[in-house]
């Protein structure tokens, strides 16, 4: 799951970002102070403290462009020809829209904001629906409007041409002004300043991709709608005023899905109701009543289905009964149905996108809190959890630095607890590290950025400009029996006895006075020049003499020790001398410093003379006006104590960008214990660093690594004697037994109860190892026995007829007929461990256990489940029936690898992923799994139902139909039924992630309400209703999410679509990789950094294309092929190491205007496959001419095309490639208007019959496009196959004779494989 972040502002105008990813605040760049924020997971906008609305959007790899053109139209005419000068009164401008209704001239197209900068010049778009023009760019019509063409005919009269220019946005990763006025207020923003700012609503019924809707609040009250707000024009367009019905409002929250709650200046809350994709304003204001009359609300927030609001006195309220997900159905649930008081006293409060919650404490705002337990069933939570989070970015202040004085004093009391502790480290680990590179306490205390340049360049400003002042407060300081603690100076331990000794030699010697002043004096020098706080934050610690911790422990217990034996005796003389001191100064004895907070008592309840000392030393300098410098401290800095103040307190929190998954908890609610105070300071004291670091480096240790040696050896010597006898068992067995139901693909078809048997041995007798199935048919008791070696898949399936969870095994010839073993079992933990059982013993009878090779065949079933193919040498030759398939661990859409084992995934929800070379996760756990590279994984997809009814001539359209009709709530087939109710997920690592809404963009379009119209079921459907049709269906889609483990790591949290790796990179190489990428809306993306030690790579690269790109492939030499939106493809020429972007495209016009939707390019050849499902071949393709120059036709019914690095071939076929006719499959039925045979969802669910191919004959250069198909392997549910990292050790020759695709494992092919089932009875 991509990182989101929480957003929030502190006092200071600040605006600081939290990733569930990271475990800091991490501060946003910008010179813009703000008040408050509302932030989305695409931007964040805020409101300044000039009162102004600004915008901050994420930078992305992707950049946002955006397209401006315009057309140049001419007309014919005998005197001049084709002129733009002499149009028709009746015709459209020279230069016009597309549709010619506007005037658009080229220099009326201007940039929308300084934001904004143009790409290039214009230039003339040469293509046109997939085919290029003639020179110019022209396109010909006989008149306008008229469908244009490419070429001129007789009769073409008028023409036109498309201009092109992009402009793109500059303005990310920054705070950009909104400088657009408000309708109705005069040029100054301070005439009606902006107080409040919302944005949200990217999940509305339909919202198109990457819609916003944005809305303010005005100082007036006056309530305002930034209009065309989307991801391709993030700023809108303008202001438009909402009426707020005589009700002036001060604060307003949006949600997701566009639910909008205002507050009232009278406390009042009120909701916006009609908001739907039509019309994103709304139509009315509905008040919704308080829970009691003396209520007045002051803040609300919203999400989906959770409202929370404030109220005065700081008290927190939830709303009951909120779901804006239904929205369109009912009204009133926009309102919700009560208000329920919650626990807790809150400043603010914010709702996230799956109603998660984030408040202020009214009492400390030094701290964000967040509502634990708030689930789908329970949004109301269960407690408030604090965020321990210290602040990180340039703004923030080193930990030790930024906490208040208190906290400083506070680690002398920690370090008296923990003394015998840190002396027990550093006795017991000698080795760990060496005695000078013992961090000092300086250096516990600060965090982990430090800039020594520029802390020694202000520590000579320190020192340049203090050094006179100081230098007398010293003298007067020592003069008065006072030390200087300085725990960071160079002479460390001899400052420390002087500054905690009691003056008590007051009448020694000048010549001992002058040294201790001498020596007083050279110590502060050091102290302020070797210990400097930056202003910017970054406090920077001493670089020589550091002292270490050992050593300043034992200072202070002599220390303390001496000043508990000098306390009585000093005690009267201290106490006259500091009323004396007082007196003089004119400051009274009840004066506050800032150490009276400090608790002078130890742990053991004793007074604390070291503390008591430090704050009468702090209270003497304060009364007589002394400098910093005189203040007594242990770490030396509190000498500029007034100079950092706390961190700003927080005033403003924004969770509506933040998405926290209930199942996946972020970083920073799985931290360790804190070591934080409430303004992110570190509590961790000096001790507790040297323990935590001794327990990181213990494992490196010297002498754990002499034990673990010594460990080996004597192993070594105590097996090496026994090695050459034999084994005692020779033989082992094990047999796994179970109850299951068995489907009977013989008449009566049923599921029948069965008894499994599956026997494993090791040793001598793996052909003993055998699968048996004991059922009943009829009356007589029958078996189905077979090797395991014969097992070529094992895979979970769905059947219709059966609601257990159903599992099917694939053997040789069951694969080539499509009938294989199905089996259900009552719980889903069940079918895993049967699942688990048979692959791991499968796997290892054919010797492919772990990690597959990096020359594996990758593919993917429509369940999202992962197979895997080791190749052979004889792989050519092996028909693909015999071709054993293992499960590996994870959950996506598509799988593409390619040379040097780099293998890249992509999920259903469009997330990337990388395979990280383990094996196992998933439902294969143990000794069956990888100990390393396993990661959590998640992936998403829609549910699909279908709402049906039928036409009569007194109801209308109802859910009344024939008795010969579908289901009224079914799915695609109309033969199973489905309703909301009864729809559940895939499986039990499933979850809802959403309720159920209409889709309005299924496939053949819809109307505004959803619904699709045909003439009668099944038929062909449209999005408009024709005269003649009586039957009409709408699709509903929910979506559910699923939590698994697998050998994938996430990429970039970029949403692609295909993928694709260089073909030809040669195992061990250390050059770059080539991988290229479509993202979702089309972008073509080039990754940067890919090596094979490092496949994830770097970033990503944009390329600029004219219009939306489909699918990718890159073939030998760094060969990139793309297809486009039109269904034309394009060559993209200059790619170099220098220059991995390329320089331009070649455009290449689709095969007989079909439109291409998917293109393989090997290392010499170039296959591509049509909208319907024909195979084309690019032929002549050359070094010199890597384009080609036509396309070839070969074959129809192919779904996806994968061509391998020595140019083999290999499909995945909806039909028989070579007859053209319905390949076989089990639950077949007859469909009557069509008169095809199509296969029911239950089983496998129609668009995903893919059967693997493979094209045999194929021989570079002689036979490029092969001989014939061997269309006989597995299938029935495969999407995606991928064999472009296959090499194997002969390239295709193109000799495969018939007899030997025919026979599988010595039966024949016309064998009847009902005849598996006439096997006696077991006696």
């Amino acid at each position: 799951m991509p990182a989101t972040y929480l957003w929030s502002v502190d006092s200071a105008g600040k605006v600081y970002t939290l990733s569930t990813g990271g475990r800091q605040w991490e501060e946003v760049k910008g010179n813009i102070e703000l008040k408050r924020v509302s932030a989305t997971q695409q931007c964040a906008w805020g409101i300044g403290c000039d009162h102004q609305v600004y915008l901050y959007v994420h930078s992305s790899e992707v950049p946002i462009r955006c397209q401006e053109s315009t057309y140049e139209n001419q007309r014919w005419n005998p005197m001049e020809g084709f002129s733009g000068e002499h149009l028709l009164p009746t015709d459209r401008w020279s230069w016009s829209n597309q549709q010619g209704t506007q005037l658009q001239l080229k220099d009326s197209c201007t940039l929308p904001s300084p934001h904004w900068a143009w790409e290039d010049d214009w230039y003339i778009d040469e293509n046109i629906k997939g085919q290029p023009t003639d020179k110019g760019g022209w396109q010909y019509a006989v008149d306008f409007p008229a469908q244009y063409g490419p070429k001129k005919r007789w009769n073409s009269c008028v023409r036109r041409r498309k201009w092109i220019r992009y402009r793109r946005y500059q303005a990310t990763d920054n705070w950009a002004l909104i400088k657009d006025q408000i309708p109705g207020v005069f040029e100054d923003p301070l005439k009606e300043p902006f107080i409040d700012v919302a944005s949200g609503g990217s999940e509305l019924t339909d919202q198109p991709p990457g819609r916003l809707s944005v809305w303010t609040v005005t100082i007036m009250g006056r309530i305002f709608y930034r209009t065309e707000v989307h991801a391709m024009n993030p700023e809108g367009c303008s202001w438009r005023e909402v009426d707020n019905e005589g009700r002036e409002c001060t604060q307003i929250s949006l949600g997701p899905s566009c639910l909008l709650w205002a507050v009232t200046w009278e406390g009042e809350v009120m909701v916006r109701t009609g908001i739907t994709r039509d019309n994103p304003t709304g139509t009315s204001w509905q008040v919704v009543p308080p829970p009691q009359q003396d209520v007045h609300f002051l803040q609300v927030s919203v999400g989906v289905k959770g409202v929370w609001a404030l109220c005065r006195g700081d008290k927190v309220w939830f709303r009951k009964g909120v779901d804006a997900s239904r929205s369109a159905e009912d009204q009133s649930a926009l309102v919700g149905t009560a208000w329920v008081e919650m626990v807790g006293a809150m400043a603010l409060i914010s709702v996230g996108p799956n109603d998660q919650v984030w408040s202020l404490d009214a009492n400390d705002r030094y701290m964000v809190y967040f509502r634990k337990g708030v689930t789908p069933s329970e949004l109301s939570g269960k407690t408030w959890k604090a965020l321990e989070i210290s602040k990180g970015g340039p703004a923030s202040m080193d930990s030790s630095v930024s906490s208040s004085i208190s906290d400083i004093y506070s680690q002398s009391n920690m370090l008296s607890s923990q003394m015998d502790r840190l002396q027990v480290a550093s006795d017991s680990f000698p080795d760990i590290q060496p005695e000078e590179s013992r961090p000092s306490l300086a250096s516990d205390l600060s965090t982990e950025n430090h800039s020594p340049q520029k802390g020694s360049a202000m520590g000579d400003k320190l020192e340049d400009i203090q050094d006179s002042q100081e230098k007398d407060s010293v003298e007067e300081t020592i003069s008065e029996g006072k030390g200087i603690v300085k725990g960071n100076s160079a002479t460390g331990t001899k400052d420390m006895q002087q500054g905690l000794t009691p003056a008590t030699n007051s009448c020694a010697s000048t010549e001992n006075d002058e040294i201790q002043r001498r020596e007083s004096m050279e110590s502060y020098k050091s102290d302020i020049s070797d210990t400097v706080v930056d202003f910017t934050g970054d406090y920077v610690p001493q670089q020589q003499g550091t002292q270490s911790t050992s050593e300043v422990i034992q200072t202070l217990r002599r220390t303390e020790t001496r000043a508990k034996t000098t306390e009585n005796a000093s005690g009267a003389t201290e106490e006259r001398s500091t009323e004396s001191r007082s007196d003089e100064s004119g400051i009274s004895k009840g004066a506050t410093s800032s150490t009276e907070s400090v608790d002078t008592r130890s742990s053991d309840g004793k007074r604390n003379p070291v503390l008591e000392k430090l704050q009468e030393d702090e209270s003497q300098s304060e009364g007589n006006g002394s400098c910093r410098g005189s203040t007594t401290s242990i770490s030396g800095i509190d000498m500029y104590a007034d100079l950092y103040q706390p961190d700003p307190a927080w005033v403003w929190v924004s969770g509506g960008g933040c998405v926290i998954d209930t199942f996946t908890q972020p970083n920073w609610f799985t931290v360790a214990p804190s070591h934080t105070n409430g303004r992110g300071a570190s509590m961790l004291g000096p001790l507790d660093s040297m323990a935590i670091w001794g327990q990181v480096q213990i494992s490196s240790a010297p002498w754990r690594k002499k034990v673990l040696l010594q460990l080996q050896e004597r192993a070594r010597k105590e097996l090496q004697p026994f090695q050459d006898y034999e084994q005692a068992v020779e033989r082992t067995s094990w047999i796994k037994k179970g109850s299951l139901q068995y489907w009977s693909d013989t008449k009566p078809h049923r599921w029948v109860d069965c008894r499994l048997h599956l026997e494993q041995s090791s040793g001598k007798g793996l052909h003993d190892c055998k699968f048996t199935c004991y059922y009943k048919y009829y009356d007589s008791e029958k078996y189905l026995q077979f090797a395991l070696m014969e097992i070529v898949c094992v895979l979970r399936v769905n059947h219709g007829g059966n609601q257990r969870p159903v599992f099917a095994i694939y053997t040789a010839k069951r694969t080539a007929k499509k009938v294989p073993v199905r089996l259900a079992c009552s719980t889903e933990k069940e079918l895993e461990d049967w699942v688990t059982a048979i692959s791991l013993a499968c796997s290892e009878l054919q010797g492919c256990q772990g990690a597959p090779s990096p020359r594996a065949v990758w593919s993917t079933t429509c369940r999202g489940d992962i197979f895997v193919h080791d190749p052979t040498p004889e792989m050519e030759q092996t028909p693909t029936n015999q071709m054993f398939w293992r499960q590996m661990g994870g959950h996506l859409k598509m799988v593409e690898c390619g040379g040097g084992g780099v293998v890249w995934g992509v999920g259903f929800d469009g997330t990337a992923w990388v395979y990280t070379g383990g094996y196992g996760g998933g439902m294969f756990k143990g000794i069956a799994s990888s100990t390393g590279g396993i990661h959590t994984q998640t992936d998403a997809k829609y549910i699909y139902i279908y709402e049906n009814q039928r036409w009569n001539p007194l109801t209308g359209f109802s859910d009344r139909g024939f008795p010969t009709d579908r289901y009224m709530w079914s799915d695609i087939t109309g033969r199973q039924e489905c309703t909301k109710e009864g729809t559940k997920t895939p499986t039990t690592e499933w979850h809802w992630v959403s309720d159920w809404t209409i889709d309005y963009k299924p496939p053949g379009g819809a109307d505004k309400k959803g619904w699709q119209y045909a003439a009668d079921f099944p038929a062909s459907y449209h999005g408009y209703k024709g005269w003649n049709d009586y039957v009409r269906r709408r699709r509903w889609m929910r979506k559910a999410k699923i939590v698994t483990t697998g050998a994938w790591l996430e990429a970039p949290p970029l949403h692609l679509k295909d993928i694709s790796v260089q073909v030809d990179q040669p195992e061990g190489s250390t050059d770059p990789i080539a991988l290229w990428a479509i993202g979702e809306n089309g972008d073509v993306l080039c990754r940067l950094g890919v090596i094979q030690d490092f496949p994830q790579g770097v970033s990503w690269l944009h390329v600029p294309t004219d219009q939306p790109m489909t699918s990718v492939s890159v073939g030998g030499n760094s060969r990139v092929w793309v297809t486009a939106q039109d269904g034309s493809a394009f060559f993209r020429n200059g790619i170099t190491k220098n220059e991995p972007q390329g320089t331009c495209w070649f455009h290449i016009p689709s095969p007989h205007g079909r439109p291409l939707v998917q293109v393989s390019a090997g290392q010499s050849s170039i296959w591509a496959v049509d909208k319907l499902h024909w195979l084309w071949f690019r032929a002549q393709v050359t070094s010199t001419f890597p384009e080609g120059t036509t396309w070839e036709y070969l074959s129809p019914n192919v779904k996806t095309v994968s061509v391998g690095p020595q140019d083999q071939v290999w499909i995945l076929a909806e039909d028989s490639p070579e007859k053209g006719t319905w390949i076989p499959m089990a639950d077949k039925v007859v469909d009557k208007v069509k008169e095809k045979v199509w296969v029911l969802q239950g089983y496998v669910p129609p668009g995903s019959r893919g059967v693997v191919g493979h094209r045999l004959g194929v021989k570079i250069p002689e036979i490029p496009i092969g001989k014939s198909w061997d269309t006989q392997g597995i299938g029935g549910g495969w999407i995606h196959l991928s064999i472009r990292a296959c090499t194997v050790k002969d390239s295709p020759t193109g000799v495969c004779m018939d007899s030997v695709a025919a026979t599988v494992k010595g039966v024949p092919e016309e064998g009847d494989a009902n005849s598996i089932y006439n096997s006696k009875p077991v006696c």
